[in-house]
């Protein structure tokens, strides 16, 4: 489904006369908001060499969306100013410059490094390319639908329609998050 569809059929469900770029804004919200509920696990890998502590990790990583670090058999926590644990295996990431630092270093080299993370939303939609299509896997484009005819209700204050919309999308987001929770607890 592209943005064009989703723009043609929130306009069904609430006629308005709103600007698009407007509702492009709101689909960039959207999109973001998506992610944010509904936790789809990526996973990053690299190999370690021996007594090196940093790897450098895929654009698409962030730091609070990282819940699991793994190289060979070890696991690393999180490094946590509030509760730091000195014979813990810990990691840091900058999302700046996109490095995972591993204390300590990993013992040997060539292990397997797996870090899983969750997706996050990376297009930015504008109205001169309504033909891209949501970040959000195939079987959930159609919840931008209800989701963009909440925010038209909202800013036309019809507060019924609005409720009613923002259900529908978040009730089946709800659902997304469910059909998607990790099997690897850490």
């Amino acid at each position: 489904m592209k943005i064009s569809d989703i723009l043609t059929e929130a306009d069904t469900l609430v006629p308005n006369g709103l600007d698009i770029a407007d509702k492009i804004i709101w689909l960039n919200a959207i999109n973001q908001d998506f992610f944010n509920v509904v936790k789809i696990p990526v996973f990053d890998s690299f190999t370690s060499v021996l007594d090196q502590s940093q790897y450098t990790l895929s654009a698409n990583v962030r730091f609070k969306n990282i819940d699991f670090v793994m190289c060979g058999v070890v696991k690393y926590h999180e490094l946590s100013s509030d509760a730091p644990n000195p014979l813990q295996n810990t990691f840091r990431f900058d999302d700046g410059t996109k490095v995972l630092t591993l204390s300590p270093p990993p013992y040997t080299a060539d292990l397997g490094g797996l870090v899983r993370y969750s997706r996050i939303g990376t297009t930015t939609y504008t109205s001169s390319n309504l033909t891209v299509e949501p970040d959000a896997p195939m079987e959930y484009h159609w919840t931008y639908i209800p989701a963009l005819a909440a925010y038209i209700a909202h800013s036309m204050d019809d507060e019924v329609k609005a409720a009613n919309y923002e259900n529908q999308y978040k009730n089946a987001w709800n659902v997304a998050a469910q059909n998607y929770q990790r099997a690897v607890v850490s």
